[in-house]
């Protein structure tokens, strides 16, 4: 037996008991959310679909599936996964970055292992996940602010970074056309903008698109244009395991004209 095999095994194992463990937690915070469901504020042009692609079920829900985020997480969302989505911001000097959807900062401490990056500011609404990001974070305060803020509206100035990142948030967007929009006013001209979430055809076969909005290439390419972005292209990462997991995980990279 090859290493590379035995690794391929070793990484089936843990990515198996990883998500009956995450089915388990989403199970109990779905049933917490359902236990708080108020009537939707959604409106009729509402793009994306998906039970938790709403600001206060998405909430709710993290409230609890918190707990077990920063255990569970990395066996989804890997350091090589991380530092493959993080290579794709564009070298630069005294880089300041916004981290939308940071969580816990997991994707902003891939960011932080950049020399080139001088600030990056990570962005929620949850502050449970804040609070923890915060804490995970302590030792980076010169270089990390911590904010939370509404994507559809962001609380920052036209031109505020020289890019934005965003994994793992776009599940939970109402609206992913006018978060494409928000970041790419607060970014600068020749400014990157990297978005990265649940890849529609894999998840499909599991249902769970019913409760993430999980778009397909063609759709995160479609919202990247209509941001006015150019220079956009769509990859796919993931564990790869005996499972067929290796591409579940797609996300978008769109350059602001300048």
């Amino acid at each position: 037996m090859t290493q590379k095999t035995t690794e391929k095994i070793f990484a089936s194992i843990l990515f198996f008991f990883a998500t009956l463990l995450t089915g388990l937690m989403s199970f109990v915070a779905l049933g917490f959310v359902w236990a708080r469901i108020r009537p939707s504020k959604r409106q009729e042009t509402q793009r994306s679909e998906g039970f938790l692609a709403d600001e206060q079920r998405a909430l709710d829900f993290y409230r609890i599936f918190s707990f077990a985020y920063d255990v569970l997480n990395p066996y989804f969302y890997t350091n090589d996964m991380r530092r493959d989505i993080v290579s794709q911001l564009p070298g630069g000097t005294e880089m300041r970055v916004l981290d939308l959807g940071c969580g816990t900062g997991y994707t902003t401490i891939g960011v932080l292992g950049r020399e080139d990056v001088r600030e990056v500011v990570g962005l929620d609404m949850n502050s449970v996940q804040l609070k923890r990001a915060a804490k995970k974070l302590s030792g980076e305060k010169r270089r990390v602010e911590i904010s939370r803020g509404d994507a559809d509206q962001l609380p920052f100035i036209d031109e505020s970074f020289d890019a934005v990142i965003s994994v793992g948030a776009v599940e939970n967007f109402p609206h992913p056309e006018k978060v494409l929009k928000e970041l790419t006013r607060v970014t600068k001209p020749n400014g990157t903008i990297v978005v990265g979430g649940p890849e529609m055809s894999w998840f499909s076969k599991l249902g769970i698109n019913r409760v993430l909005y999980t778009p397909s290439a063609q759709e995160m390419e479609k919202v990247f244009r209509e941001a006015n972005l150019v220079e956009i292209k769509t990859l796919l990462t993931g564990v790869k395991t005996f499972f067929g997991t290796g591409k579940y995980v797609i996300y978008a990279v769109g350059t602001k004209p300048a």
